[in-house]
């Protein structure tokens, strides 16, 4: 079985208005004019260091790395470049505290990081794809930027701002009493909520937030380890999309969006609802749409329209929330060990050249309405609140494979059963594959994917290849992630 860690580790964030000084505000106001300038100086530089000319050279993925990168030539250099200031950063006078600017930092190279994984595959596209891509052929370029602009980090222009600055615990977070706390660099800070029951808890990163109506906000992020349960109770799950399916459970239990009980015993027909929702939405964008045509961008009617069109938005995604927070509950509530497949959510809304306009419309409806990201996202909070364990599984082949077998049928997603022509068993294409995906999870040499290129590898060594010549191995463990 796949090694676990002994514990869990929860984390949550807390949020408390904050009573605003002129001296807090101030520092703030400074506090984002440095973090602004930062960001716009390391995202020129990671694109010179590391960008479309340099993918070889490799970004640094692991903490000390990120530190090295951070401490030894971006800090060094901005402060020099934009301050002329020598030595080690000096938070009075550059205006940001050192241990903030990291913390901004780390967050930077994260997200620069996973534009480089887009990057490194549109650099593969050749010459006319780049070309249509540019000219916006496939409609999903209406910007019309080249291809190494595929979801870059974009620089701050034209007033836009980041809001919020991160400083770690670093020893000296303090709940002082019901409504001060200290916190580094800002000192002793008044909240107007009672923060008293946060005086024993660990509080690891203090964020203060300038928010859109001008009030500020302090966010406290909190830190639970809990022993992990040994698990007793374990199900795999494949995701599911047809007729509002979530899941279909290796049990062969389905798990539909359409209902969801509240604390009065009422039930809510989710889906309906929804429905309901969207169709409100589109209507208020069909009439901004034609006001726009005949009005000023800051009239008050577009402004009213935008403000509702947020308010049903809001309402429709509270609703799915709320129904995807249930069924992670119900799982774990059955379940010491749920494994689920590892899905990419940007490739999952590509669409689809071999299908038709209606197709690929239709299938990006229902990810806006069963959205795995966020479901796996609540099943890990879940997961780790309670101390047990979900396992993410490489989706390779999960449903192609016939389970307990290597021998492999590809069906279009629409065939939802089959005769198999290996052992004449009626094959069901979700219960097939989350039993592919529990026996995968649990023991990752069994993957399909691990198989063939062990495969592969010993007909290479038995064709005499160099071994520098040899395929790749895959580690077992890289198929599978745990919480």
């Amino acid at each position: 079985m796949v090694k676990l860690p002994k514990k869990t580790k929860y984390l949550r964030v807390r949020r408390f208005r904050l009573v605003a000084t002129p001296t807090l505000i101030a520092k703030h106001a400074r506090n984002l004019e440095v973090e602004n300038q930062l960001h716009n100086y390391a995202v020129r530089y990671l694109e010179k260091a590391y960008g479309r000319k340099h993918l070889g050279r490799p970004l640094p993925t692991t903490k000390i790395g990120k530190a090295t990168l951070i401490n030894d030539e971006i800090i060094p250099r901005f402060a020099h470049d934009v301050y002329h200031h020598e030595g080690r950063w000096n938070g009075k006078k550059l205006g940001l505290h050192s241990q903030a600017a990291q913390e901004f930092l780390v967050t930077l190279i994260t997200n620069f990081g996973e534009y480089r994984k887009v990057l490194k595959k549109a650099a593969k596209m050749t010459d006319e794809e780049k070309e249509a891509y540019r000219d916006n052929r496939g409609r999903n370029n209406p910007q019309h930027r080249s291809w190494y602009r595929k979801g870059s980090l974009t620089y701050l222009r034209n007033g836009a701002s980041h809001k919020m600055v991160s400083l770690p615990d670093n020893g000296q977070i303090e709940v002082l009493s019901s409504h001060w706390i200290k916190i580094q660099d800002y000192g002793e800070i008044q909240v107007v909520e009672n923060i008293k029951h946060l005086a024993t808890a660990r509080i690891v990163t203090s964020k203060i937030k300038r928010k859109d109506d001008g009030t500020y906000e302090l966010q406290l992020a909190l830190k639970n380890e809990i022993p992990r349960k040994a698990p007793v109770t374990m199900i795999g799950a494949d995701w599911n999309m047809k007729d509002n399916k979530v899941f279909h459970t290796s049990d062969d239990d389905k798990i539909y969006l359409n209902y969801f009980e509240l604390p009065d015993h009422r039930l809510i027909d989710v889906d309906t609802k929804a429905n309901d929702y969207e169709a409100i939405i589109n209507q208020l964008k069909s009439r901004r749409s034609i006001k726009k045509k005949h009005l000023r961008a800051n009239s008050k009617q577009l402004t009213q329209l935008s403000k509702q069109i947020r308010y049903y938005s809001a309402r429709r995604a509270n609703l799915l929330t709320e129904r995807y927070r249930q069924i992670a509950r119900w799982l774990f509530t059955n379940y010491d060990l749920i494994a689920i497949e590892q899905l990419d959510a940007k490739q999952m809304r590509e669409e689809n050249p071999t299908w038709s306009d209606a197709a690929n419309r239709g299938k990006n409806r229902k990810l806006a309405k069963i959205k795995p990201y966020e479901i796996s996202l609540l099943l890990k909070q879940v997961a780790d609140r309670e101390g047990k364990t979900l396992l993410k599984v490489d989706s390779y082949k999960t449903s192609q494979v016939e389970f307990g077998t290597q021998y492999q049928e590809k069906h279009d997603p629409s065939e939802r059963q089959w005769v198999s022509k290996n052992t004449g068993k009626l094959i069901d294409r979700d219960l097939n594959s989350s039993r592919n995906i529990l026996t995968w999870a649990l023991d990752p040499k069994k993957h399909i994917k691990y198989l063939e290129r062990q495969a592969v590898i010993k007909a290479a060594k038995k064709a005499r290849t160099a071994k520098d010549k040899l395929p790749k191995a895959i580690p077992a463990s890289a198929l599978v992630t745990v919480n």
